[in-house]
């Protein structure tokens, strides 16, 4: 098996069902009592599924690689594409004035944005896309930015889309295995974006491009690097691991803003996967 998701399927209060997958011809979708409910073998799965309700009828659709499936596993539509693979989804209004697009990196076929029903509304074949994440990395632009990164060949390359996947920038900071994931570093509502856990290299860009945080000269490992909220305020802490040694890095002071508290929703942990696109989507919470 290749991959496991918990989706909802069945229209429970909470997602429950099963998905398995293995590279990259077959998933299965069982309920929480391991029952398969359906099996989907048509065309390429992709790495890693993504779940959610696009019609509004409760259940779960499954949007894998290019094809959209309906909760009882039949085929509504694919894209017009059959090479490579997609390696990581997002879905979410970008543009708070649309409704809901999926966001794409599909190897060699490029960055996409696309609707509902199948149409691709933009497309940049920049490299091998490999991540992609969204959140509010410039608090001054409408909606939510979107970020991606590219594996193979021409390694590493970093860009920024709008939230209608309007090029703003791109970069090389000369690394590979770049994580791209949105950090709640600040606590103030703008995102920072995590490269890697290298001295030189490595850190936590803004919205601009430019690296704003870095790690120390202190012997951790940069093998692998995670975001997670660790500490108790909501604000994110950085992990840094190899097989032998784990390092975690949290915030020198307390948030500055302290009437309210930004809580923004991420990639549930139970569905994490080293495949999975990763997102922040604002939510704030008051606390007098």
């Amino acid at each position: 098996m290749d991959a496991i998701r918990i989706v909802n399927v069945s229209g429970n209060d909470r997602p429950s069902d099963i998905l398995i997958k293995d590279r990259y011809a077959r998933l299965w979708v069982y309920n929480k009592d391991l029952e398969l409910l359906w099996k989907f073998n048509h065309n390429n799965t992709g790495h890693f599924p993504y779940g959610y309700d696009f019609n509004g009828d409760g259940k779960d659709e499954i949007f894998s690689c290019y094809n959209m499936i309906d909760s009882e596993g039949k085929l509504m539509w694919k894209l017009p594409i059959d090479v490579d693979h997609t390696d990581e989804i997002i879905v979410d209004r970008f543009n708070p004035d649309e409704e809901e697009r999926i966001a794409i990196v599909s190897g060699w076929e490029g960055f996409m944005i696309v609707d509902k029903q199948g149409h691709i509304l933009k497309r940049d074949i920049n490299g091998h896309g490999q991540r992609i994440s969204a959140a509010n990395y410039c608090p001054d632009r409408k909606g939510l930015e979107i970020c991606t990164t590219t594996y193979w060949e021409y390694q590493g390359i970093i860009y920024l889309y709008d939230c209608d996947g309007n090029e703003l920038w791109y970069m090389e900071p000369s690394t590979n295995g770049n994580i791209i994931a949105p950090v709640n570093w600040q606590g103030d509502g703008t995102e920072l974006i995590l490269l890697n856990g290298n001295t030189a290299l490595g850190g936590m860009l803004d919205g601009e491009g430019d690296r704003v945080v870095t790690f120390p000269d202190d012997g951790h490992p940069d093998m692998c690097a995670e975001v997670i909220n660790l500490t108790g305020d909501a604000r994110d802490e950085i992990v840094l691991w190899d097989d032998k040694k784990m390092y975690i890095y949290t915030q020198d002071r307390p948030c500055e803003i302290t009437d309210k508290e930004y809580i923004p929703d991420k990639y549930p942990h139970y569905n994490c996967s080293n495949y999975r696109g990763e997102f922040s989507f604002a939510k704030w919470r008051d606390l007098k």
